[in-house]
């Protein structure tokens, strides 16, 4: 086995031993025991030379650091004694004010407390990052509902309780990391210059192509995104880290890798701060980072291993959001789907032609699908039939709104570039429109966690096929 592919298995025997974790509750002593007798086994089949036995005890080892890495990691709620209680105290605002229609969600951490409060309120004050704030209100314990786990959900964030329209006041501003306060103030301009020169909806949906802000989007206009597979193009992910760093790239050739380095890595980072930290988009940029590195110490870059660090990383520093956050599996799977099956499709497929990128279009969104398609029908019941076409549609127009969309900031010129980049978001929502009122242009039904692991399988013996054929096709 290569070391690419133990560091693989690794971190898949890691991420296995945290989802066991997730789902089924063991005893710290017995975890301390097997890992003892895991590691016994390991140092007899190396002394003995058996190669196979201690890279498989290896494997079994990591697995329990990764069931013992997610039970360190769940702790019980500092509020607990304080539900059902009113409460006065003071905390800060730790992130972004979470904007919705009707209402607002604070993430607070109260002072001589480690865990966060959820905090809905009114629009009609408006709070900010590094915020200190008083509060009075109740404490709630969060409560999961029949399908969905949000207590588990809301703990990802490090959210242990909430209180539901309190009184707020703010005391004093400024009180957290002014560097991203400073990039939040830059976000809030940015939003305020695009308000000027764009109308609605087509504004809502620049934002959320550049910087995930899609809460703003109209339901409708949502949901036909959903219903034609495209809600991908307004959730921020590798397609805009990729597209920032080819931009970026021309720095290389005029200053030089070093400072193209330090200078897009600082862009990424930014970015990722700006973008509100998604886990699709700390999965893109860990990825780009290494891109970047390997670009500057002149070293071959590998995708899958790029990737499989990407997971390890994150799931090491959070586990919680392997089971409970869907957009961090969505992600990961899509990536395999790109990273494995789309070279194998493109195998099967080489007398195809390809006529504007299509075709690449085309095997790129049905990598991804392929990849997906048990956690999309198990978390959203939908199956996008016309995704494939709708996405040859839209995906050529994407980095040209991009483009346009930052170039519609700068001064003077910038509503002639909004006049162009507001035909090319109206194209985005005129054919998301079409394909979504067309019938049978996404199916429903719901499937148990038996045909989930079942689709599974099935992804894996597909997979296996397309190898297994273009393999005979090459040797014949």
């Amino acid at each position: 086995m290569s070391k690419s592919g133990v560091f693989i298995g690794l971190v898949i025997s890691f991420t296995v031993g945290v989802l066991l974790a997730s789902a089924l509750p063991l005893p710290r002593e017995n975890i301390y025991f097997y890992l003892v007798v895991v590691i016994v086994v390991f140092v007899f089949a190396y002394l003995k030379g058996y190669k196979f036995g201690a890279i498989l005890a290896l494997f079994l080892f990591v697995a329990g650091l990764g069931i013992l890495r997610l039970q360190i990691s769940i702790v019980e709620s500092e509020y607990s004694s304080l539900f059902g209680e009113k409460q006065k105290l003071e905390g800060v605002v730790v992130k972004e004010a979470d904007v919705r229609n009707n209402r607002q969600l604070l993430y607070i951490l109260p002072k001589g407390f480690s865990q966060n409060v959820l905090v809905t309120t009114t629009l009609v004050q408006e709070f900010f990052y590094g915020d200190l704030v008083a509060v009075e209100g109740k404490f709630a314990e969060p409560k999961s509902f029949e399908d969905f786990d949000y207590k588990g959900y809301l703990e990802r964030f490090n959210v242990y309780a909430q209180m539901s329209y309190p009184k707020i006041l703010i005391l004093k501003s400024h009180q957290l990391n002014i560097f991203k306060e400073n990039l939040f103030k830059i976000k809030t301009a940015l939003i305020k210059r695009l308000a000027q020169v764009y109308p609605e909806p087509q504004n809502s949906l620049l934002l959320g192509i550049l910087i995930g802000a899609k809460k703003s989007l109209p339901e409708n206009i949502t949901e036909n995104f959903n219903i034609t597979g495209t809600s991908h193009i307004i959730a921020v992910s590798g397609f805009n880290i990729t597209i920032m760093i080819s931009a970026l790239a021309v720095f290389s050739r005029v200053f030089g890798r070093r400072f193209s380095f330090w200078f897009t890595g600082a862009v990424i980072i930014a970015f990722v701060l700006i973008t509100g930290a998604s886990a699709s988009v700390i999965r893109a940029a860990v990825m780009g980072f290494l891109l970047l590195l390997s670009f500057n110490i002149g070293r071959q870059y590998s995708v899958a291993p790029a990737l499989f660090f990407a997971a390890l990383v994150m799931v090491v520093i959070n586990p919680k959001i392997l089971f409970w956050d869907v957009g961090f599996q969505l992600s990961f799977a899509a990536t395999l789907g790109i990273v494995y099956f789309m070279p194998q499709l493109n195998l099967a497929t080489a007398s195809w032609p390809g006529v504007f990128g299509a075709k690449t279009i085309l095997l790129t969104t049905l990598s991804a699908t392929v990849a997906t398609l048990p956690l999309i029908l198990y978390n959203f019941e939908r199956l996008s039939l016309s995704s494939p076409i709708v996405n040859i549609l839209v995906l050529p127009v994407v980095p040209a709104a991009m483009l346009f969309g930052f170039l519609s900031l700068l001064p003077f010129v910038g509503p002639g570039f909004a006049f162009v980049g507001n035909l090319l978001l109206l194209y985005i929502l005129k054919i998301t429109e079409l394909f979504a009122r067309l019938p049978y242009s996404s199916i429903n039904f719901k499937i148990s966690v038996f045909i989930f692991w079942l689709l599974a399988g099935a992804v894996l013996g597909l997979y296996a096929l397309l190898v297994r054929k273009n393999n005979r096709q090459e040797a014949g």
